[in-house]
């Protein structure tokens, strides 16, 4: 999956990587080991409803955030 902008707080964690792809379940781990950085209520819609997807598909509907 490519990011784009309106992806803002995934892109923020991939700041020390040179790619701006991500498998889904790196997303998903991305957000999870970094949940300190993650705030759902502070997401736009769209990344708001991806993130949602990866917690019912990769964190079994839990997110330890």
């Amino acid at each position: 999956m490519r990011l784009g902008d309106d992806l803002p707080r995934l892109r923020f964690l991939l700041w020390n990587r040179g790619s701006v792809e991500v498998s889904e379940g790196e997303a998903f781990a991305l957000y999870e080991g970094n949940r300190q950085w993650v705030d759902r209520a502070t997401m736009g819609e769209r990344e708001r409803r991806l993130f949602d997807r990866l917690v019912a598909t990769y964190g079994r509907r839990m997110f330890l955030g």
